[in-house]
């Protein structure tokens, strides 16, 4: 007995060994992949809603061509028209903005505040040292004709983009084959990996469908109070919100709050306040509430669990964690799941 001690010893300095070098090796895996975290993210989302599609086509096609074909139906049906109404809602936002900025004039502001002694006073400072129009015309004009370069013109977002496409054809192509890898790999049962699977799944089209279903109200929400007050270009200005709502904090503020910051200028206080409340509550209550307990209820997880998971996805991972975040709180309380009915007959024994 006391000759295997040192083999027993030998194999278990082997197995921590073992378990560090995996650990190691995983954690320069992630920093491989971190640098495409968003386009891994999106291309796993976009697999597990367009799996369907695709089951459909690989009773008739070979996996090659079907994953093919898959990529390029989601592209189509789902992205292509997202970038055209981003650009047509851009493009129009633009002539919106460049409608207000040929408003804001010295002349009409001299107008506007001489009715009020103080912000005449005001106005008069700031026109000593600044030519106003001059500034808030080249503002407007520099955000209508840069905007649209900075959310479609971007190298790195053409990268992601491309690749994104790539992991998704083998996403495809490969589902079986990684989704068996992963589960040899689990120290979980064939059940138990089924229903794992199976909860992330659900959180991932949960999330996805949930985010744009608020995203959508949010902008309708815009637009409509944009053609109450009766400011220019209520359609496109409402899908420019909703596509900006995407955003962390900022999001429908950049088109929003500049409208109102108009109308207060243009001596419409009353408008100005109601659109600045209907945006700083309503549409903000939309985002922040109304979301989370659309993903709570169809996943079964807590309001202040999804909470914490969106909004902490976010600022540990940015964008890929509005999916990531939720996705890994459903995982952890399945795996906790999991433990809980593996103990509960050693509880039961144990208690009195």
């Amino acid at each position: 007995m006391t000759n295997q001690d040192p083999l027993v010893s030998r194999r278990r300095i082997q197995e921590v060994g073992l378990l560090i070098a995996i650990c190691v090796a995983f954690w320069l895996c992630w920093q491989l992949a971190r640098p495409f975290l968003a386009a891994i993210t999106w291309a796993l989302a976009l697999a597990v809603v367009g799996h369907p599609l695709h089951r459909r086509l690989e009773h008739w096609l070979r996996p090659n061509f079907a994953a093919l074909l898959s990529v390029l139906a989601i592209t189509i049906i789902l992205l292509a028209p997202g970038a055209l109404l981003l650009q047509k809602a851009l493009d129009d936002a633009g002539g919106g903005f460049a409608t207000i900025a040929e408003s804001l004039n010295p002349a009409h502001l001299r107008e506007v505040v001489g009715r009020y002694a103080y912000a005449a006073s005001v106005l008069e400072w700031v026109e000593s040292r600044y030519d106003l129009g001059q500034v808030v015309k080249q503002a407007a004009s520099e955000l209508a004709s840069q905007t649209p370069a900075a959310l479609s013109g971007s190298i790195r977002l053409v990268t992601q983009f491309a690749l994104m496409l790539v992991v998704l054809f083998f996403f495809f192509r490969d589902r079986v084959l990684l989704l068996q890898a992963l589960a040899q790999l689990m120290p979980l049962s064939a059940s138990e990996t089924r229903d794992l699977f199976g909860r992330i799944s659900k959180t991932i089209y949960a999330t996805l469908y949930g985010n744009l279903l608020v995203k959508f109200i949010q902008g309708a929400l815009g637009g409509l109070m944009f053609w109450i007050l009766g400011l220019p270009s209520p359609v496109p200005f409402g899908a420019a919100m909703a596509l900006l709502a995407v955003l962390p904090i900022v999001g429908t503020s950049l088109i929003w709050a500049p409208a109102a910051v108009w109308l207060l200028v243009h001596g419409s206080w009353i408008k100005a306040l109601i659109l600045a409340a209907w945006g700083g509550f309503v549409i903000s209550i939309v985002d922040n509430f109304l979301y989370l307990i659309l993903v709570a209820g169809e996943i079964r997880i807590h309001t202040l669990g999804v909470l914490f998971s969106v909004f902490g996805g976010l600022i540990a991972l940015g964008l890929s964690g509005i999916v990531l975040g939720p996705v890994i709180l459903a995982t952890t309380l399945a795996l906790l799941e999991v433990w809980r009915l593996r103990t509960a007959p050693e509880k039961e024994s144990l208690a009195p």
